[in-house]
């Protein structure tokens, strides 16, 4: 059926009263002088059959600088065949100087859900004339760019980066803090401030226009006005066409999605961000239909921050080019790195959430990965906490057969970059770990208090009361745990630390082969090959020696790590057990522990399997941020009239250890 649009006169008067009567209940009552005036105006067009039918009409006034639309109808059994987007696109075409179409419509008719079809915006609303009051909505559809009634008043700027947010991330703004809102209300945070300017679209209207809660849509409206970019209407349309045919048109919600990137396109602005991940997962084929650059919150804030603050994102080596600590950055967002991050039952909605929130705030979390290669292993939040404490709100290790040799390394490493940083307090908050950790963190020292796990480590040489003083000032509820504690238990649940307990000490020379595995850390870290991973990340060791001082070198014991290559003492540890045996059974039993293999064993005992060799096993070792010379060292004996022996294993009083270790921690800062 041919259907023609032309301007409607007085002889059209009967045809479109009668039209006008059969839709009264959603129209209206127009007298009859009324109608014959916008006929004799030329305010009225009409939709007609091939047979001169009239279906539908569009019936308007104008002025200069608008049209006001007064009725739209289009008969019943002709619904649904685009003739009222074709009535208005008539109307449009006409405009010599008008710049908009403005309308009110009740919100409980039909046609409240057709005009944001159409490209009409819901700018307002007012108490309707009905007996039950209902609220009349203020439509208003752009027809050309600039001059627009001060609808639109936002500039582009050139200091700050120019954005559009779509209505997820607009309704977050004013939502309670949680994991969701997070990101979003992340970007209008202080640190971002000089670096970022937030708009919205006309859109936004038609979103808010869906809340039952007139309050609220007036709030929301206020809140937006302020916000609205400029957009070139004409070229709304073409983007529209476009992303039709990529992005699903089912839904009212989908259909707003489309607009507001048409019009974000139509604009200046080039980066649209949202929280769907339903456009998110189309980003590539928007940016081919509209240039514009679709991002997360958290990414654009991963980005912006990678700029201003590139050093962060430089990498932390643990062994050579092999296994180093990364801060994520833009590269590393896309969700499929984090499916093996996620434990039994978690979402993977909730657990990108979780991560988002901590992206989202660079300035208080590092979110820092350990890759291994190209695999990713351990997922860490630090926040960047002030008071001597480094606190860890979400930590994870990767699925895989390594998991639980990752889930010790990821919390002995804390514990290290802790005392690295001169911090006194490890925290991993409860509700972000997974069961499996928890077993780990109270294996390596940790105590429960309240809603997190705590371990201090005190890289400095205390008495016992000085310890519970600075356990109580960073944790006053967990003092309780220590003061029970014998000496040597308190030390190692706060080592580093020295106290004066009743002990041996003892200076061990080891090769710099064995070292980089072991105990000298830095040289790992920064040898092209590294260490041996396993051997590297455990935070319990084993060391073979000839069998030689077997009597002298007894638990408990703290030792100090001369690495003979180069002339430096670089760690120290506890001696927590001495065994000697024939090869065979001590390599059965500490298989798993130590860098040498059977036949370095074989060697060691001259091939003789009879003979009797010592493994020394130990734990917490701590680098030195000092390395101690062997020059200093024998400054050090000299003056405590210690033979500065370093060929073999050499017991030094606890005064000697303790100055060591002071000047081992010396230049921490």
């Amino acid at each position: 059926m041919t259907i023609g649009i032309s301007k409607l006169t007085t002889q059209d008067i009967d045809a479109v009263d009668a039209l006008m009567k059969r839709h009264a209940k959603w129209l209206g009552f127009l007298p009859r002088e009324a109608l014959r005036s916008y006929l004799e105006k030329g305010g009225v067009y009409g939709a007609k059959t091939e047979k001169g039918v009239l279906i539908g009409y569009l019936l308007y006034a104008k002025n200069r600088r608008r049209f006001r639309l007064t009725h739209l109808c289009v008969a019943e059994e002709f619904g649904k065949q685009g003739l009222a987007r074709q009535l208005v696109d008539t109307l449009k075409q006409s405009a010599t100087s008008q710049k908009a179409i403005e309308l009110h419509c009740r919100r409980d008719f039909p046609a409240h859900y057709m005009w944001p079809k159409l490209g009409f915006i819901p700018i307002g609303e007012k108490p309707g004339r009905s007996l039950a009051k209902q609220p009349l909505n203020h439509w208003y559809l752009t027809l050309a760019p600039n001059d627009q009634l001060s609808l639109f008043q936002a500039k582009i700027t050139d200091e700050t980066l120019d954005v559009i947010i779509d209505s997820q991330v607009f309704f977050d703004l004013e939502e309670p803090e949680s994991d969701r809102s997070r990101p979003s209300k992340a970007l209008v945070s202080d640190f971002l401030i000089d670096s970022l300017n937030l708009w919205i679209t006309d859109e936004l209207f038609v979103e808010i226009d869906r809340s039952e809660d007139s309050t609220g849509r007036r709030a929301s409206r206020q809140r937006a006005e302020f916000r609205k970019i400029e957009y070139d209407p004409n070229s709304v349309g073409h983007f529209e066409g476009g992303l039709c045919r990529l992005l699903p048109t089912n839904t009212l919600s989908q259909w707003s999605d489309i607009r507001h990137l048409a019009k974000a396109a139509a604009s200046d602005v080039d980066v649209f961000v949202t929280r769907d991940q339903a456009l998110l997962n189309k980003a590539v084929g928007i940016a081919d239909v509209t240039n514009l650059h679709v991002l997360h919150p958290t990414e654009l804030i991963i980005r912006l921050h990678e700029l201003s603050e590139s050093k962060s994102y430089i990498s932390a080596p643990v062994s050579g080019i092999t296994l180093e600590w990364r801060r994520l950055s833009s590269r590393d967002h896309p969700d499929d790195l984090f499916d093996q991050f996620r434990i039994q039952g978690e979402r993977k909605g909730v657990f990108r959430e979780k991560v988002n929130s901590f992206l989202a705030r660079p300035d208080q979390f590092e979110c820092q990965l350990l890759w291994w290669g190209t695999d990713a292993m351990a997922l860490r939040v630090r926040s960047n906490s002030s008071g001597g404490i480094l606190s860890v709100p979400f930590a994870r290790a990767a699925s895989s057969g390594d998991r639980s040799l990752f889930e010790r390394y990821l919390i002995t490493d804390t514990i290290y970059r802790a005392v690295e940083e001169d911090h006194n307090m490890v925290e991993f908050g409860e509700n972000s770990v997974p069961p499996s950790l928890k077993a780990h963190l109270l294996a390596a020292g940790f105590t429960k208090c309240s809603e997190s796990f705590v371990r201090f480590c005190f890289s400095r040489c205390l008495d016992r009361q000085e310890a519970f003083a600075v356990i109580s000032g960073l944790s006053p509820p967990s003092i309780e745990n220590y003061r029970k504690m014998p000496d040597i238990e308190l030390e190692r649940h706060c080592s580093p630390m020295s106290l004066a307990t009743e002990q041996k000490y003892f200076l061990i020379p080891i090769r710099p082969g064995y070292a980089i595995s072991l105990v000298d850390i830095h040289q790992s870290a920064y040898n092209l090959f590294g260490g041996e991973i396993n051997v590297l990340l455990s935070w319990d060791n084993v060391y073979y020696k000839r069998k030689t001082h077997h009597h002298v070198l007894k638990p408990p014991a703290r030792i100090l790590w001369y690495v003979s290559g180069k002339k430096q003492i670089v760690a120290v540890s506890h001696l927590d057990d001495v065994e000697v045996g024939p090869p065979k059974a001590l390599f059965r039993k500490f298989k798993k522990l130590g860098i040498l293999d059977w036949q370095d064993l074989y060697e060691m005992c001259d091939s003789d399997t009879e003979r009797e060799i010592m493994a020394l096993k130990f734990s917490h070792t701590f680098p030195f941020p000092h390395p101690i010379s062997l020059a200093e060292f024998r400054l050090i004996c000299e003056k405590d009239g210690v033979r500065p022996w370093v060929q073999s294993p050499l017991q030094i009083p606890m005064t000697t250890f303790q100055e060591l270790f002071q000047i081992g921690y010396s230049a921490r800062s």
